[in-house]
């Protein structure tokens, strides 16, 4: 996993309690009825949404889902994350730290293996 690839699953993880809440909302909606902004964010954060929910099960660690969900998904801050399971474990910063980074890196295998994320000309994209 490259640097660029991790820093572009990080933003799309930041995005995702915001976005999931909107393609929940959406989806409920009667498609007849949505704006051309609800379509895109079905559209284009729909597939992200659902890809990042597949790729969280695939986390084989409970642990690591565990630190990985409480961080990204429920969308906590890193700091609070560390105080909540340093606390509640007693595993220490870089510990937690790296647990993440498993998240993060199973989470960008499972993108880059359905297409969400990958190279163009040489060049990393979001699709």
């Amino acid at each position: 996993m490259t640097k660029s690839e991790r820093r572009i699953v990080k933003g799309l993880l930041d995005e995702y309690p915001k976005l999931s809440r909107q393609v929940k909302d959406v989806r409920r909606r009667d498609p007849e009825s949505l704006t051309p902004e609800q379509r895109k964010v079905l559209n284009e954060g729909g597939p992200v949404v659902d890809e990042i929910n597949v790729a969280v099960g695939l986390i084989i660690d409970d642990e690591v889902r565990k630190i990985f969900e409480h961080r990204y998904i429920k969308g906590v801050k890193y700091a609070s994350t560390i105080d909540t399971f340093w606390a509640k474990r007693g595993r220490s910063e870089k510990t937690i730290d790296r647990r993440i980074c498993v998240g993060v890196d199973t989470i960008a295998e499972h993108l880059k293996l359905c297409g969400i994320i990958g190279k163009s000309d040489g060049k990393l994209t979001v699709k």
